[in-house]
């Protein structure tokens, strides 16, 4: 059973979770999400002290996508085809631009806000993104192509679990080159092998 965003579930809720799991006989798996940290949650009094020490015992925390820019292109890509299937629209491309755009974004929506602007995409709508605010700083051609680039080669490599020779094979490039690049964007084929 998962729980989406478990502090916010009324106090009488969470009592009768609690008295469910301290119960015999059938024990679901409780898996409760929180964009929050839930032992300050607790402390505050949102969340039952008594819940969270009983589900507390593993915590997975997942970065935010504005601590992870690379992941958010396969990440839209995901997303963009799902509600494509969903739907049974064709696959939009999606362009260096977007991409660009994707990137610069800080997506305070996470995950979620993600989700909302692929399925835009996939449905042919604007995709309510702003244009990245022009500063001096502003990444030029080559760093943006850079930053592409090395996107599609962690999509491909996780695609073709950290098989170098057909990820090669797939991005239609010499070994050579591919190991170029993988060397110049500072990546490993290694890292994304699934045992």
């Amino acid at each position: 059973l998962y729980l989406d965003e478990i502090a916010t579930l009324p106090p009488g809720t969470q009592y009768a979770l609690l008295d469910r799991l301290e119960q015999g006989g059938a024990r679901p798996r409780v898996i409760g999400g929180s964009t929050r940290d839930p032992g300050a949650e607790a402390e505050a009094g949102r969340l039952n002290p008594e819940l969270y020490w009983r589900l507390d015992l593993m915590r997975v925390t997942i970065p935010a996508l504005r601590e992870r820019p690379d992941d958010i292109p396969v990440l839209f890509r995901h997303y963009v085809a799902q509600a494509c299937e969903q739907a049974n629209l064709p696959m939009p491309e999606i362009g260096p631009e977007l991409t660009a755009r994707l990137m610069a974004s800080d997506w305070p929506g996470n995950a979620r806000a993600l989700t909302s602007v692929a399925m835009r995409v996939a449905m042919g709508l604007d995709p309510g993104l702003d244009a990245p605010a022009a500063t001096e700083e502003e990444p030029g051609l080559a760093e943006q192509l850079a930053r592409v680039e090395r996107s599609l080669l962690i999509e491909a490599l996780r695609r073709h679990g950290g098989h170098a020779t057909r990820t090669a094979e797939a991005l239609k490039l010499p070994r050579k080159t591919f190991y170029d690049k993988l060397a110049r964007h500072e990546l490993r084929a290694e890292e994304y092998r699934r045992d």
